[in-house]
């Protein structure tokens, strides 16, 4: 099962990126900043289900995932690189931190009662 998690995860972070340096729709340039915090949630849970990284090394790779992507649209004449993509960026790998780390907490919880 792990070996498929990382499968996916490794699948969906050429995803995020090949779609990154595509041209952009304008057509849903409102929704921008919801789509990389929904896309890096969904990445921060990836990535800790698939290797149980820490949550530090989650935080620090998404900075480097977030700033690889911009520094290369900023370069793309089709994209433009903005520093609120990479805040919606981070704050959506923390979201998806606090929820793992939330349900994996309750989890524990209501497994083992209040013995933790």
């Amino acid at each position: 099962m792990k070996n498929i998690a990382k499968f996916l995860f490794i699948a969906y972070t050429l995803a995020i990126i090949i779609l990154s340096f595509l041209p952009s729709n304008p057509t849903v340039a409102g929704s921008d900043k919801l789509t990389h915090y929904f896309a890096y949630l969904v990445w921060a849970v990836f990535y800790r289900y698939a290797f149980n990284a820490g949550y530090w090394n989650i935080f620090f790779a998404s900075i480097l995932l977030g700033g690889f992507v911009e520094i290369v649209q900023y370069f793309l004449p089709y994209r433009s690189g903005e520093y609120g993509d990479l805040v919606a960026d981070i704050f959506g790998s923390l979201s998806g931190m606090f929820l793992y780390f939330f349900s994996e907490y309750g989890i524990k919880v209501k497994k083992y009662g209040s013995k933790i």
